[in-house]
């Protein structure tokens, strides 16, 4: 059945009544949640051990450097293996790697290397988990489902924060390590107990090896990266959005810069809610055609704003422009549905992955080279180099961002 472009798209009450996804949905919350929860007491843990100010901020990100890595050699197991089992088990080895943290036996050195072992592993169910969505909700529930998805994560990283900083007060980081785990345990039983079970989209003959797995992880994506749609589409998906990310990795040098470093929770959170708004507001209320037609706009507008900190406003109006450009966030929903078709079903997990791990990857560059401009100039004048930057990116890619006949 075609979907009509102009037809608004579902509520969230009715893509919350399909089954599998509100499984599903359970189990993203409890993992976001269980993860920011999980990286503050890692930090915290590190910190009460060494003292050091280096090794608790490499504690708090050390799951997320090896994501580049796994992305690159193990991704074609997110289409090769049955998703239930895939997706419960490893949070059954989460539950385990967060216990033997909280038993707290292991040196500072051990910590790092089991968080960064677990990470190397994360992008395998993570992009099983995004390729499955479509395929529980449908075409036409797709793009407010992912947007659910979306606010969801927002939501699970404030309320992490609170909910991470309460426990730690009470229990310590071990205490909170073991709740940790407790919720773990929790999101494996939810999918075990409530996923269907559904064949490996992509699986062959062939048994499943390491040398297998990273044969097929660097074949399937160089195939992606030589179709130009798809290419594209990484492109754009991963480009606009990571300068700004860098932008946002300058709000704290900026307070201080003006004079005001007591007030970058007000700069931070008013980015987190302008993301949120523009989740909202393409997810829920954007037929297809204006989704069509809001990709390029939603780009510009998520690096114009940013142009002006230039001129050094204040927390207020920094904080309005943040919150604004963070609307644009958005204009990657708009380019979800072309992604999902332009990719092959047996490889839809792989692609979700590498966006992801592109994404990923785009950031931490972006952030580096941000960091580079704010310290021989100053942060004020690198968030706005970030918004240009970000702006010839959408001109760069204003044919897959434009609207489509």
């Amino acid at each position: 059945m075609l979907v009509s472009d102009d037809i608004r798209p579902p509520g969230y009450r009715e893509v919350f009544r399909e089954r599998d996804f509100r499984v599903l949905w359970a189990a993203h919350a409890l993992l976001n949640l269980g993860e920011v929860m999980k990286a503050l007491a890692l930090s915290a843990l590190v910190y009460s051990r060494s003292g050091s100010p280096l090794l608790s901020g490499i504690a708090y990100v050390a799951g997320l450097l090896p994501q580049v890595v796994g992305s690159a050699a193990l991704l074609s197991l997110a289409d090769r293996l049955p998703p239930r089992l895939t997706m419960a088990g490893w949070d059954v080895a989460r539950a385990v790697g967060a216990g033997v943290l909280a038993l707290d036996v292991l040196p500072v050195p051990g910590v790092l290397a089991l968080s960064m072992l677990y990470g190397l592993f994360d992008p395998v169910p993570a992009a099983m988990k995004s390729a499955l969505l479509p395929e529980l909700v449908g075409e036409r529930r797709f793009v407010p489902a992912q947007s659910l998805m979306n606010v969801t994560v927002g939501a699970a990283q404030i309320s992490g924060f609170a909910v991470g900083g309460a426990l730690l007060a009470l229990l310590g980081p071990v205490g909170t390590l073991w709740v940790v785990c407790g919720g773990a345990l929790l999101s494996a039983a939810v999918l075990r107990l409530g996923l269907r079970l559904r064949p490996p989209r992509g699986a062959d003959e062939a048994a499943i090896t390491p040398a297998r797995a990273l044969s097929r992880t660097w074949s399937v994506n160089r195939a992606l990266w030589a179709d130009v749609r798809v290419r594209r589409l990484l492109l754009a998906l991963c480009l606009p959005a990571c300068w700004i990310v860098g932008a946002e990795a300058l709000m704290i040098s900026y307070a201080d810069e003006i004079g005001r470093p007591r007030s970058v929770g007000a700069l931070l959170t008013a980015a987190a809610v302008g993301m949120l708004v523009g989740d909202v507001l393409v997810g829920r209320f954007a037929t297809r055609r204006q989704r069509n037609r809001w990709a390029l706009p939603l780009s510009v507008l998520l690096g114009a704003p940013y142009l002006f900190f230039a001129a050094r406003p204040d927390i207020a109006v920094a904080a309005g422009l943040a919150a604004l450009a963070s609307v644009g966030f958005g204009y990657s929903l708009c380019l979800q549905e072309p992604f999902v078709s332009a990719v092959p079903v047996g490889s839809r997990g792989q692609a979700f992955g590498l966006a992801a791990s592109g994404l990923m990857s785009c950031q931490g560059v972006a952030a580096g080279l941000t960091g580079v401009v704010a310290e021989l100039v100053r942060p004020s004048v690198g968030i706005a180099v970030a918004a240009a930057v970000c702006l010839v990116c959408t001109a760069l890619l204003v044919r897959v961002l434009r609207p489509r006949p």
